[in-house]
């Protein structure tokens, strides 16, 4: 500050110009070692604010340069033909829309088909995040963007190469095609005929598609609104082939009408919301809405892309809106819900504050409520169960204080999130009293911070507290959630005195997983929630409600610690008493609630013996 008043304004601009582009440019050569950056992993590698780091990205995109994707970014537009690029640029944002919804029906470690059409391509950059996915393509741009993420394998189908599609085509490709079989294929065309027909105006494109079709056990098609009712050259599926159809949310009330009634299943989207039309029946179809907490948290949009797919295999419409954490949008939202005439509200709401402002409002347009790790007065509760979930984390820090700091912690930095209210409190209150059940701690030894649910807001509130306890060697960190525990882990590390703290993450989203997979991490396990699976969940618990069965207050979701190599290693987990199991072997299971089970059960990780004894 005291430099830039130095100079003349115009000066101080320039320099300031400098730094950001800089800055920028270093994000760019991050994307593009890594394929896919978080927000949270990108401004801590350059040390800045989310707040700042997310305003990079928007310039970014603007430019051309990023995608944005669900809690980060993407390379974009790679050197590509110049007719591929104009056709993407064609209804650019129709096809965005398109293809970032479906990218919310792959699920991690899936097989899928996707074909070389600018749709596909925008839809690879939406799986920048995806682990483990087996992807065959007659792309060449599309595999290339795929490529980016080291955990795929993508295979380019092989055949003659045509430059003007950036594709390859011909005899080859349907050879491998023909051996092989998918669980989903995504594909689009030049348009759908008035007889129900997806078609395409290239052979080469026609013959690859047909093969595509018939090595799918699901087919997916994507086409914006302005290809309805026009015919191509040759057909590629009828659309009793055609599981489901995914356009915008310009469709004609006419070509939607006709779609459903063919028995289709419709996805329309658009830049703020998506609905799900089932075929017409002889009752009307059960219409959900969710409100997301933020779909720029990795955990939360793991959440949303589940529930997607569970309302999409149980033919439900679903009307999707976004909370960005405020209570005034959620409040907004309850309003379009009740516009939309929605039978049953799926809320995940931050802000406590509003919470009888919502139900209020909803319980007079007589709309049940789910409420979602949060609570909300008279919903039903379906998520995480809090004071367990605080308790295993607890019992970990626990152990390891025990064993590895002779029993002792000098302070306790306690990451709060007061704005949710009293239940998620619970979970810090389970840490905090599974410690106390193995360490002795004294209450002037707590300091509790809000963590406001975000990896920036962690760091800074544990940075500033830092300078105050440098006679404190042995701290312990309880987090409420992946991005707390990180956030606050960075600030150690920014003060170059990581090695005095420990901590534990809650959630288990992508970014905390990862971060178990670092050597000498001091975030020595995790309790996952499987955000992944609450959508199953919430499904089956909305229709039990909308039939008129009786469910419980509370549906509480399974939790499991997830524990490195690292701390498997250092410390005795024997009396650990609860069902653990190694970063490794979970990502072998693929995240499969069974999977896990059986690792369990054959003894690679084991549920653990309680113990009366405090020693590890």
């Amino acid at each position: 500050m005291v430099c830039l008043t130095k100079f003349p304004i115009e000066k101080a601009n320039i320099i300031l110009a400098l730094n950001v582009h800089t800055r920028r440019q270093r994000i760019l050569e991050l994307i593009r070692a890594q394929g896919f950056c978080s927000v949270a992993a990108l401004a801590e590698d350059l040390g800045v604010s989310e707040v700042t780091l997310r305003s990079d990205l928007h310039a970014l995109e603007q430019e051309h340069k990023v995608s944005r994707i669900h809690g980060g970014a993407v390379l974009a537009n790679p050197p590509r033909s110049q007719n591929f690029q104009e056709r993407a640029h064609v209804n650019e944002n129709k096809k965005r829309w398109i293809a970032r919804h479906a990218a919310d029906l792959v699920e991690d470690f899936e097989n899928i088909l996707l074909d070389a059409s600018t749709t596909a391509y925008y839809m690879a950059e939406y799986l920048g995040n995806r682990q483990g996915l087996t992807v065959f393509t007659n792309g060449v741009e599309v595999a290339y963007r795929l490529a980016e993420n080291p955990s795929n394998k993508v295979v380019l189908t092989g055949g003659l190469l045509r430059l003007h599609t950036d594709s390859v085509g011909g005899q080859f490709g349907e050879y491998l095609l023909s051996s092989i079989k998918v669980r989903k294929a995504f594909i689009s065309g030049t348009g759908f005929s008035p007889s129900l027909e997806l078609t395409d105006d290239d052979l080469f494109e026609i013959q690859i598609k047909k093969a595509m079709v018939e090595r799918a056990d699901s087919l997916i098609v994507l086409l914006d609104s302005t290809k309805f009712n026009k015919q191509g050259l040759a057909g590629v599926a009828h659309i009793s082939q055609i599981t489901r159809i995914i356009t915008d949310s310009e469709i004609s009330a006419d070509h939607l009408d006709t779609l459903r009634q063919a028995g289709s299943q419709v996805m329309v989207c658009s830049s703020h919301s998506t609905r799900i039309f089932t075929a017409e029946e002889f009752q009307k179809p059960i219409r959900l809405g969710f409100a997301n907490l933020n779909d720029d948290v990795a955990f939360a949009a793991e959440v949303r892309q589940s529930l997607v797919r569970s309302a999409t295999a149980h033919n439900i419409d679903l009307v999707l809106t976004d909370n960005h954490e405020e209570g005034v949008t959620a409040l907004a939202n309850v309003e379009y819900f009740i516009q939309e005439d929605i039978e049953l509200a799926v809320e995940f709401n931050l802000d406590a504050r509003y919470g009888n402002l919502l139900m209020e409002r909803l319980r007079t347009a007589s709309i049940p409520v789910i409420a979602i790790d949060i609570p909300l007065p008279g919903a039903t509760f379906v998520g995480v169960d809090n004071y367990k979930a605080g308790l295993m984390a607890g019992t970990l820090l626990g152990h390891y204080a025990v064993q590895k700091w002779d029993g002792k912690i000098d302070k306790v930095l306690s990451l709060d999130l007061p704005l949710s209210g009293a239940v998620p409190a619970a979970r810090m209150q389970g840490q905090l009293d599974a410690l106390r059940n193995l360490v002795v701690i004294q209450d002037d030894d707590i300091i509790h911070l809000d963590s406001k649910n975000s990896y920036e807001q962690s760091r800074q509130v544990v940075a500033e507290v830092l300078p105050a306890l440098k006679t404190a060697d042995r701290i312990a960190v309880l987090s409420v959630n992946d991005e707390s525990a990180l956030g606050a882990q960075k600030a150690f590390a920014e003060a170059g005195s990581v090695q005095r703290m420990i901590t534990v993450s809650l959630g288990g989203d992508p970014m905390g997983l990862q971060e178990l997979q670092r050597t000498n991490s001091r975030v020595i396990g995790a309790v996952a929630f499987f955000p992944e699976r609450y959508g199953e969940t919430i499904i089956e618990t909305a229709l039990q409600i909308l039939s008129g069965k009786p469910v419980p207050p509370a549906i509480c979701t399974r939790h499991v610690l997830i524990l490195p190599d690292e701390t498997i290693n250092t410390l005795d987990l024997t009396s650990l008493p609860y069902e653990w199991i190694t970063s490794t072997a979970y990502a072998a299971t693929q995240h499969s609630d069974t999977a896990i089970s059986t690792v369990i059960q054959a003894g690679l990780a084991k549920p653990a013996r309680r113990s009366n004894s405090k020693g590890g």
